[in-house]
């Protein structure tokens, strides 16, 4: 019986001082972790995102495909019966604003706007897009503001 409890207890005591040195041993040999990226708001692209994603940006659509992807096809939500576009029109598309002037294309309204210029990038979902701009932008708005605006 001795030697059981002394078994025992001298598995306890290995234990005891052989898992504080693995502890230790695994956190110094462990090696220290990246911040990932911090990601602001969904709904808005900084300066600050931009810079951080490095030379891969160099246009507002680069921005956008890169940092917010889900701008150029949002969901659509709820629609009425009113606002459902005809087929001689098309989808309802992502409508742009630079500088607070509507844009008539969203692709090429995007391309032509340089990454370098852009101060801030906004996107404005159905709900709040037709509150803010009115009918017509059931898709949603994506504001660009630059350093050009006056």
């Amino acid at each position: 019986m001795t030697s059981l409890t002394t078994r025992l207890g001298l598995l306890a005591l290995t234990l005891a001082v052989s898992a504080p040195a693995v502890e230790a041993q695994g956190k110094d040999s462990t090696p220290p972790k990246r911040a990932a990226p911090k990601r602001g708001d969904r709904n808005r692209i900084t300066r600050d995102e931009i810079d951080a994603a490095g030379g891969g940006v160099v246009t507002a659509r680069d921005a956008v495909r890169l940092l917010r992807p889900q701008w150029l096809s949002p969901s659509m939500g709820r629609v009425a019966s009113s606002n459902i576009v005809d087929e001689t029109s098309g989808a309802s598309q992502v409508v742009v604003y630079i500088d607070d002037v509507r844009q008539p294309d969203l692709e090429s309204a995007l391309i032509t706007v340089r990454a370098a210029k852009i101060v801030e990038m906004r996107f404005l979902d159905q709900n709040r897009a037709i509150q803010m701009r009115g009918p017509g932008h059931e898709a949603g708005v994506i504001e660009v503001s630059t350093t050009d605006k006056k």
